[in-house]
């Protein structure tokens, strides 16, 4: 993946690291601003080696760690919809939750024709018992690193997102916490970038300084 926007001379193509420092605390601002209301038609442009910009739902961005929704609706629908499909390939299990929905709607219908009102029902969906048992992503408890971990398996989950994109989140761990983490990143195979506000000892990163130059540090 590419980045460019107005202050660069050429593009990024994040080949040689993954990591992106802006010295320039009005730089930096604006850059997440730009991440943040990506559409394609702004300053920045995210493009892949086709040339072909990404679309603003190809993008996760986490601008804040600590409120990130691991079960977000958009998350959460992708969910469900993965564990109908799983149901569905097993018949037996299929068979099953059909009979037993079969049951309660029976039971229901029972209910209903005691009402003084003119009641009507649909028979339920696997995929709306589902959502009725409140099914989501553990999310109690978790550490920063775990919980960073978790947000690179969703990524990974999520299939038509390319781009993962972390802000100012290194300073929340250790050289070896992060070292674990682009391990993680490279295991996966994951488009991931971190664009930070300082410099990050013992990694390679891009660095754009206060005057606007660019330059590819090796930090180790």
């Amino acid at each position: 993946m590419n980045l460019n926007f107005h202050l660069l001379d050429e593009k990024i193509s994040f080949e040689d690291a993954k990591i992106l420092v802006i010295e320039d605390c009005r730089v930096f601002a604006e850059l997440v601003k730009e991440f943040y209301y990506y559409s394609g038609e702004g300053k920045v442009k995210l493009f892949d080696s086709k040339q072909t910009l990404l679309k603003p739902a190809e993008i996760l961005l986490v601008s804040d760690l600590l409120s990130f929704d691991l079960n977000s609706t958009t998350v959460l629908k992708q969910v469900y919809l993965d564990l109908e499909n799983q149901m569905n390939e097993v018949p037996e299990v299929k068979s099953s939750i059909e009979h037993l929905a079969a049951n309660i709607s029976d039971i229901i219908a029972e209910q209903l024709v005691e009402s003084e009102l003119m009641l009507t029902y649909d028979e339920i969906t696997v995929l709306e018992l589902i959502k009725a048992l409140g099914v989501k992503i553990d999310d109690s408890s978790i550490s920063h690193f775990d919980k960073l971990l978790d947000i690179l398996k969703l990524f990974k989950y999520l299939s038509k997102k390319k781009l993962l994109i972390f802000v100012n989140v290194a300073s929340y761990f250790s050289a070896e916490e992060l070292g674990i983490i682009f391990e993680q990143i490279q295991l996966l195979q994951l488009e991931v970038w971190l664009i930070e506000p300082r410099k990050i000892e013992g990694f390679r990163q891009y660095c754009l300084d206060q005057d606007y130059v660019l330059m590819l540090e090796n930090m180790v």
